[in-house]
């Protein structure tokens, strides 16, 4: 059968895989989390000053450019110039001028053209020379001449078509974007228009100096395969783009440069025809110049998903070491929780539960249980406690023990010893003559007074009250040094339950109390005092409380017997013990001899003795001593000295006898055992005999019936056993043609190797040869006889 899931089992592995992977998970999450921001803040941040080194390089160069043309324009010649015509009779200030302009283009700024021109003097120079403004103006009709609004300012145009199209880009001829890298394939200029003469507030001239947008782009740094930069002016037209070119991103982002925050740098994620796209940007302040890096999302996060990708790898690893630590480690810790589940459902039967079921739960549904059980079983011993306490009670009443047996019993039953005095309480019920009680009502009447007893007076002050025949007996206790004054609460106990009893019964009832007493030992004198006393009430008046001591001297009581002295030897005799039946004897009749000084209660106790052994013997040996045997053995002891001769004496004419009675029973009884056992290997020696089955089949203990054959037949069991199977062998190789593997299984060989190597070593050759002889020796001998006759 399929064995089915155990449920606690189940929880505590989750528990330890949630316990192992909870943590890790949360410790890859949040490390992967903040790696990979730290990573990326790092990454944007490259790009930001990527971006910054830019511009710084861009503006840098303008600024170059800037501060040589201020330089320039400020010289005296270009100051007399302005106001100068500039005809042929001033060639050689035109000459100062040229030199200068050209000057200024060695420059390593990236300067295309320079344009001057006077408005006073009415000319026009750049790179081809000297025009007149008029005249330039009719045959340049397409460029018109800016005037600068301010004193200086940064513009960007177009030479191919008007100021409000700077295409940046050129498709080649398959349709694709791409960038223009030649200065005389660049179609955007960046100009530089200041107006002349510089410190003056009304203007007469303007300058202008034009750098191709393509000669910037190269101090551009940027990964063309992932990265474009881009340059806006300040109307957020696109100028310069370098990198890779996705179609229609520069459109989109030229409509939203305008709407960008106040900041002047600043970083968004942007979404564009299905991929994303991380946008940094700044403002300049130098010219309102934009600066976009556009970078796609992918790459940028890329340093972010191998850290990702490794952290991963790390929590797996680490995942799996702690699952299999955990399973290996919840597997030795629920091995004891399995055992005891598995010896409960042992115990209760249940071996293949139809369903999945919790150990724990299951476990302690089995203790609730065991603990219902122990709750039922302790109330049914707290009933058997009250019956083995009354009994106890009777048996210190009438058969006396041993102190110390006494303790153990009383400590075992729970019983009060804690007490330095006690003495006996009876009480009898005076007569039922005019009451409403009649003579059958008598033993529920003394069981009534006993029940008031134990209410009447507490747990500490008395032990189990008891019946004893038509009496109520109980032993009071205390712990006062004073006699009067523990004799004082006897006498007020004793009338508190006189008076209840008449109150409650309307009964007249007869109590004796006996003198105090030290040792457990001396219950039973107690108690004969207290009855004694009881007898004596007539004395007193029927409703006096009669205490022993109150008799007088002629009424004393001088004798006690020690019951428990004549249990152990009769105990002793019963087993033979030789040793011990001396030692007892000795001891019993020497308590005999010192407890009772008074010669007649001496005889007393002697013939008591002499009555319970009688009685012992009939019970064990009735042939020991005979009827006309047992009234000699009185007049006997009456005339026998105790002290000098009572241990031979009852040791020759009683203890002997008996003993000799019970070793011929046990004989004869052994031997009838034996002679059972000889029959049953007899019978049964072919099947699987052994003395345990015997026993069980005859209702002994193995080990004895053993050793009652071994006795008994001079030979161990086994022994007997083999001898006859090897008897029964001899005969069969002699009488019959069986053969010798069936032989070898009827006296219950396991295989006929053992028993040819057995029978060998017993008789010297094997089976088959000893039928071959014995067949042999037949056969001569019937030719003997054939000649005979």
């Amino acid at each position: 059968m399929k064995k089915r899931p155990n449920r606690y089992y189940i929880k505590w592995v989750l528990l330890c895989f949630i316990l192992t992977t909870l943590p890790v998970l949360l410790l890859g999450l949040f490390s992967y989390a903040k790696s990979s921001g730290v990573v990326q803040d790092k990454v944007n941040e490259e790009t930001a000053l990527s971006l910054q080194q830019t511009q710084m390089n861009v503006e840098h160069s303008l600024k170059v450019v800037d501060q040589a043309t201020t330089h320039f324009l400020s010289s005296k010649i270009i100051q007399t110039a302005l106001s100068e015509p500039l005809g042929p009779d001033q060639f050689q200030l035109y000459a100062q001028v040229k030199t200068e302009l050209s000057g200024l283009q060695r420059l390593d700024t990236g300067i295309s053209d320079i344009q001057v021109w006077s408005k006073t003097g009415n000319w026009l120079i750049n790179n081809d020379g000297l025009y007149r403004m008029d005249a330039w103006k009719r045959s340049n009709a397409e460029k018109p001449l800016h005037e600068p609004a301010v004193p200086s300012m940064w513009e960007t145009t177009s030479h191919l078509t008007s100021d409000a199209a700077l295409p940046a880009l050129n498709e080649d001829q398959n349709g694709d974007q791409k960038l223009t890298s030649s200065i005389n394939e660049c179609s955007t200029n960046v100009n530089l228009f200041k107006r002349l003469p510089l410190t003056a507030y009304t203007s007469i001239g303007t300058a202008m100096i034009q750098i191709p947008a393509c000669s910037l782009s190269n101090l551009i740094s940027v990964n063309t395969e992932h990265e474009t930069v881009m340059l806006f002016d300040e109307k957020a037209r696109l100028f310069i783009h370098k990198g890779v070119t996705i179609v229609g991103l520069s459109e989109s982002l030229s409509q939203s440069v305008l709407q960008f925050p106040q900041e002047v740098t600043g970083q968004y994620n942007l979404g564009y025809n299905g991929e994303s796209f991380t946008v940094t940007y700044r403002k300049s302040e130098y010219n309102g110049w934009y600066y976009v890096s556009v970078v796609t999302l992918d790459q940028l996060t890329r340093s972010s998903r191998e850290i990702g990708w490794f952290t991963f790898y790390i929590c797996m690893g680490l995942l799996l070491f702690f699952i299999i630590i955990s399973l290996l480690w919840t597997k030795r810790l629920y091995r004891p929780i399995a055992k005891i589940y598995s010896d409960v459902s042992a115990q209760t039967g249940i071996t293949s539960p139809k369903k999945s079921i919790d150990e724990i739960k299951f476990i302690g549904e089995q203790v609730h249980t065991l603990f219902d059980t122990k709750k039922q079983l302790e109330y049914q011993l707290e009933g058997q406690n009250e019956l083995l306490r009354t009994f106890l009670m009777v048996k210190l009443f009438l058969f006396g023990m041993q102190e110390e047996e006494i303790v153990e019993r009383m400590e075992s039953l729970g019983l009060r010893k804690d007490f330095s005095r006690f003495c006996v309480l009876a009480l009898e019920l005076g007569s039922l003559e005019n009451t409403r009680f009649g003579e059958k009502d008598h033993d529920l009447l003394l069981f009534a007074v006993n029940n008031m007893v134990g209410e009447l007076v507490t747990v500490d002050r008395r032990l189990q009250p008891i019946i004893l025949g038509r009496t109520q007996t109980t032993i009071l206790t205390g712990s006062a040094d004073d006699g009067e004054s523990f004799l004082s609460d006897v006498y007020a106990a004793a009338k508190v339950i006189q008076q209840k009893v008449a109150e409650v019964l309307d009964l007249k009832v007869h109590i004796g109390i006996s003198i105090p007493y030290l040792r457990l030992t001396e219950i039973p004198r107690a108690y004969e005092e207290a009855i004694e006393a009881i007898k004596r009430h007539a004395l007193f008046g029927d409703e006096a409380i009669v205490y022993f001591g109150d008799l007088g001297e002629n009424h004393s009581l001088h004798y006690t017997y020690p019951y428990a002295l004549q249990s152990e030897l009769f105990d002793a005799v019963k087993l033979v013990d030789r040793e011990r039946i001396v030692q007892h004897l000795q001891q019993l009749l020497g308590e005999i001899c010192i407890r009772n000084p008074n010669p007649y209660d001496l005889q007393f106790n002697a013939v008591r003795l002499l009555m319970n052994m009688l009685g012992m013997a009939n019970g064990i040996a009735g042939h020991a001593i005979p009827m006309q045997r047992q009234q000699t053995l009185f007049d006997e002891l009456f005339h026998l000295n105790i002290v000098e001769a009572g241990e031979t004496w009852f040791m020759t004419k009683l203890i002997n006898p008996i003993i000799g009675e019970i070793e011929e029973q046990t004989e004869v009884r052994h031997l009838s055992l034996s002679k059972q056992l000889v029959t049953i290997i007899h019978e049964e020696f072919d099947t699987d005999l052994t003395i345990d089955s015997c026993a069980n089949r005859l209702h002994y203990n193995a080990s004895y019936l053993s050793t009652i054959f071994r006795k008994s037949m001079d030979i161990p069991f086994s022994a007997y056993l083999a001898q006859y199977r090897h008897q029964m062998t001899l005969k069969w190789l002699k009488e019959t043609d069986m053969p010798i593997k069936d032989i070898a299984e009827r006296i219950r060989y396991n295989n006929s190797q053992n028993f040819i190597r057995s029978f060998r070593k017993t008789e010297g050759i094997s089976p088959g040869k000893y039928r071959e002889l014995n067949c042999r020796i037949e056969a001569d001998g019937s030719t003997v006889t054939s000649r005979e006759v």
